[in-house]
């Protein structure tokens, strides 16, 4: 069930051209290209020199001996398809680069064209064009020329173009869209999905994405239960601007996963104000609570001072939840407190990729200790993120929420529901994660095993 404003959101292209990078794959990772557009393929080129380790639009040329032959025997290049590739690692000789997205053309297209000058071939540009690796040459005139080859050729690129990560003019809209990426990922896999399970992700879709990123999955219609917890979110918050609703449940009988997200946006952010997100995972059989609070540093690597302000507002806003009931004397917790503090490595919104973002998690008691040491001397315009040296990585930080070492226990659903009142009246932004599963867990913090 989804409760969504009645309108259609225009995305215009950006007027820039992407990075580009010409592939030559052999016959054997273009079959398996070929098979499954939607998986991402690695392997080994000769070219080292990538310019940056960013995503790529991938020129991918068919190789020699699918080339055919024109003009009396002289073999011409052709395309064989179009996709995304990201360089990874360095070995000694040759540099790991993963291809996702790939779809070969309906037909293999001269190459020839992506280095022509006024309707001529320019001998120079070809000469300069990398046997194959990234094009730091003459890339917005390869590029201009590739939209150019043919409508297939075209209506590939406008399929990639959102796909891209491309770090130059974000907009709010597609912040909000990483930042709830990264915690329906982290969730999924506190929930128990695996990497192979969330399909939606990968099929996500930019046209449908409103003010949240799970308006744009395709998951499954809610059925509001009597139990007062399934759709009690949405239902709760459903006139205070933009609410979606979506559920995820394994499809293989064993009820290994089954959790609900639902995404609440102030209609002040849904019209353009600056905003922030907190994403909450709710535990039902054990009441178990984690709140991450998602902060962007400056461009200095500083935490600015309004986003502490807005934290601190909160924090002193939201109602104390009781301690954790230690169920066995050897019950045991690293933290109590449920918020904590979700910062990204300086990386761009993506959907092409099923992964969560690099960067830490800090609990808030430690964040809320670096801005005191900054108040206490004025004039610095707030701590360095840096300053913060306790952290989780987000994979270890999943892991621990799973095993119940961290976050709140016997936390009353309308306590939680209270916590995420405050958010959307401070942050404008919040998403929810309850989940449902009934699986085993470890006993870090007391949380009970089922025979």
């Amino acid at each position: 069930m989804t409760f969504v404003q009645p309108r259609r959101l225009d995305f215009p292209s950006s007027g820039r051209s992407p990075r580009l990078a010409i592939l030559r794959p052999d016959e054997d990772l273009l079959r398996l290209l070929d098979a499954d557009h939607t998986k991402e393929r690695s392997y080994s080129q000769p070219c080292r020199d990538w310019p940056e380790v960013k995503s790529h639009l991938a020129i991918l040329l068919a190789p020699a001996d699918r080339q055919g032959d024109e003009d009396g025997g002289e073999q011409a290049e052709r395309i064989w398809g179009l996709g995304i590739v990201r360089p990874a690692h360095e070995t000694d000789r040759d540099r790991k680069v993963v291809v996702a997205r790939a779809r070969r053309l309906r037909g293999l297209v001269p190459a020839s064209g992506l280095w022509c000058a006024g309707g001529e071939r320019d001998t120079a540009l070809s000469k300069l064009l990398p046997e194959s690796g990234p094009v730091t040459v003459g890339a917005d005139t390869v590029f201009a020329n590739l939209r150019r080859v043919s409508p297939d050729v075209e209506a590939e690129v406008q399929r990639l173009m959102p796909l891209l990560d491309d770090a130059e003019g974000w907009s709010e809209r597609e912040l909000r869209w990483r930042d709830e990426r990264d915690a329906l990922l982290l969730f999924a896999k506190i929930a128990g999905l695996g990497r192979s399970d969330f399909s939606e992700v990968r099929l996500w879709e930019r046209t449908a994405a409103r003010a949240s990123f799970i308006s744009g999955l395709a998951g499954t219609e809610v059925q509001l239960m009597l139990d007062d917890v399934r759709g009690h979110t949405a239902t709760r918050f459903s006139g205070i601007g933009e609410t979606v609703v979506e559920a995820f449940a394994s499809s293989r009988g064993n009820r290994s996963y089954d959790f609900e997200a639902t995404s609440i946006t102030h209609q002040s952010v849904v019209d353009g104000r600056e905003g922030s997100l907190d994403a909450y995972y709710y535990h039902v059989d054990t009441r178990t609570l984690v709140t991450l609070r998602y902060v962007r540093p400056g461009p200095n690597g500083l935490l600015s001072l309004d986003a502490w302000h807005s934290l601190d507002e909160f924090h002193s806003s939201v109602h104390r939840l009781p301690r954790r009931d230690r169920r066995s004397p050897d019950a045991y917790s690293l933290l109590d407190d449920p918020l904590f503090l979700r910062i990204h490595e300086p990386e761009p919104f993506t959907a092409a990729l099923h992964r969560t973002s690099s960067g830490a998690i800090y609990p808030y008691d430690q964040v809320a200790a670096a801005f005191s040491a900054v108040a206490s001397k004025p004039g610095l315009p707030g701590p360095p993120v840096g300053a913060l040296a306790r952290h989780l990585v987000p994979t270890h930080f999943a892991q621990l929420v799973r095993d119940g070492w961290l976050g709140a226990g016997g936390v009353p659903f309308e306590a939680a529901l209270d916590w995420v009142e405050a958010t959307i009246d401070t942050a404008g932004v919040a998403l929810v994660v309850v989940d449902f599963s009934l699986r085993q867990r470890g006993n870090g913090s007391g949380i009970r095993t089922r025979a």
